[in-house]
């Protein structure tokens, strides 16, 4: 019995230690449908100000859409990604139209992305070939750039640095990067599918402007490593801004706190 024990507790410090690659390698051809669901809730209030009741908005997306690899080069792959239906709920009555018109822009949009092997979406354009804004190609990419560019063991850490949205958040002037730290928390199915945790803080690039920017990042998500691809992953991003307009103008400071749910899934093949 003894010898069973430790050999079992061998074979499991040498899974622990075995080092991986965590890549996104896709094949030319691989069709994968996913579905991103994300609710964003926003609360405003005006430090100092106890008569003026804070205000809260939510809103959600659901976005359906399929991604064709077309072209896998070294440390890249090209893909096409086509919004198949999108549906986005506001509970502020005064951005119905706006939320509609943003409902039909998206259902559609085609967008061609060059992904690295770390999921970073190295460039981006419409089915004409224009160049699309950073923040519009990351919410149809889906893909964060998370992975290390070295291979890495069960336990083992890394940190990368992730934008926020240009402008930052709610069009402040404003803006802050995602500092945050990874760990390969297990490999399952013989090392065919990794699991990622992370937890991380949000500090601002500057904070001038009359703009203070602070926050926290947290999520995990698997990834498989046959497929090459992040079949479901999850965070939760927490931002809080404080507005200080210039004392000229007259208006109140504004305190702001955005909490960003978000779950991407990929599907089974159908």
């Amino acid at each position: 019995m003894r010898v069973v024990v430790l050999l079992a507790t061998l074979a499991h410090a040498a899974s622990a230690q075995e080092s991986v690659m965590l890549r996104i390698s896709p094949r030319v051809g691989d069709t994968l449908h996913t579905v991103l669901e994300q609710q964003t809730d926003v609360s405003v209030t005006m430090p100092g100000n106890t008569s003026a009741p804070a205000k809260s908005m939510s809103s959600t997306v659901t976005i359906h859409s399929q991604t064709v690899v077309r072209l896998v080069q070294k440390g890249s792959a090209t893909v096409l990604t086509t919004v198949d239906s999108a549906r986005l709920t506001s509970t502020d009555t005064h951005a119905s139209e706006m939320t509609a018109n943003a409902q039909r822009t998206l259902e559609g949009q085609q967008l061609l992305l060059q992904l690295g092997a770390d999921g970073t979406v190295e460039s981006a354009r419409d089915i004409r070939g224009a160049l699309v804004k950073r923040e519009v190609a990351d919410a149809m990419a889906s893909m964060p750039a998370v992975f290390p560019k070295h291979a890495v063991s069960v336990g083992q850490q890394w940190t990368r640095e992730m934008p926020l949205p240009s402008g930052g958040p709610f069009g402040a002037k404003g803006s802050g990067r995602a500092h945050a730290t990874f760990r390969l928390d297990s490999l399952r199915k013989n090392g065919a599918v990794a699991y990622v945790s992370m937890h991380g803080e949000i500090v601002p690039d500057s904070a001038s402007q009359g703009v203070e920017i602070s926050g926290s990042i947290s999520g995990s998500m698997q990834l498989d490593r046959v497929r090459g691809w992040m079949t479901d992953s999850r965070f939760l991003v927490i931002v809080r801004s404080l507005v200080v307009p210039p004392t000229v103008s007259g208006l109140a400071p504004m305190r702001f706190i955005t909490k960003v749910t978000q779950r991407l899934r990929t599907l089974e093949k159908r």
